[in-house]
């Protein structure tokens, strides 16, 4: 017979147990996007914009939530950063900007693969960005998933570079290869603009070497006077990404939006 547990038990465990996180969903140019709504939002309405796999680092955005921060993600899936994937960002950054009033800058997220978009986001509007974090980000395409190598060898992904060179519209690899932006290409208007930048890396990153994807970026910051917080992991690997315990890269999100 099962052990009957007090009512007064229950209701205690009840409110240890976190509360649920309103998550909206709808469409943007005909692309899925994800929203995560805090019960009441902070002074200046901040928000944090993920390039790629949301909801990977769950407690980092679900403790933004609870101290004010909508998280937003529309669905660009092997789209690599490109311009007509940028056409989409445009359409929610005017939804939720321009329609629901959240901050005109909100803080991005690049997740591996993810860097490309908010890399290429902050080229196209440094004025439209107040945190720059990447997370064993992506930084330049021939080291994933080109899997040239460069300083470091990649693993690389065939099948992704493929899609890539069809995205871009690139005849070879050759050409994908000559034409793809450098890591830090493009990028200095955002330092100028005064985007902070964050980096969270494992130093032995075997699918997205450090050395040749955020190091270039966090060097660009650091040679031109920019605001950098590093979160290396030592002998850390690609997974997992994010850090045990979110507080501190919570609170470098924070302070950078204060």
């Amino acid at each position: 017979m099962p052990r009957l547990v007090p009512a007064v038990l229950l209701v205690f465990a009840a409110a240890l147990l976190p509360a649920a996180i309103k998550v909206e969903k709808f469409n943007v140019a005909a692309a899925d996007v994800t929203l995560k709504v805090p019960e009441k939002p902070a002074v200046g309405r901040p928000w944090l914009w993920v390039g790629e796999f949301a909801g990977h680092l769950r407690t980092l955005e679900d403790g933004l939530v609870e101290k004010g921060w909508h998280v937003a993600y529309v669905r660009q899936v092997n789209r690599f950063g490109s311009p007509g994937a940028m056409k989409v960002w445009e359409a929610l950054y005017d939804e939720l900007h321009g329609v629901r009033d959240l901050s005109p800058k909100p803080a991005l997220l690049g997740i591996s693969r993810g860097g490309l978009y908010v890399n290429a986001w902050a080229r196209l509007h440094p004025d439209r960005v107040s945190v720059l974090y990447l997370d064993n980000g992506v930084c330049d395409i021939r080291s994933w998933p080109g899997g040239v190598a460069l300083t470091h060898q990649s693993k690389g992904s065939p099948k992704d570079w493929a899609m890539y060179k069809t995205e871009f519209g690139f005849a070879s690899d050759d050409e994908a290869k000559a034409k793809s932006l450098q890591p830090a290409e493009g990028l200095l208007p955002a330092i100028k603009a005064g985007v902070f930048l964050i980096s969270c890396h494992g130093t032995a990153d075997k699918t997205v070497p450090f050395e040749d994807n955020a190091a270039h970026v966090i060097k660009l910051w650091q040679d031109n006077g920019g605001r950098v917080k590093l979160f290396p992991k030592a002998g850390g690997d690609h997974h997992p990404h994010g850090l045990p315990d979110p507080k501190p890269l919570i609170e470098a999100l924070e302070s950078a939006v204060r």
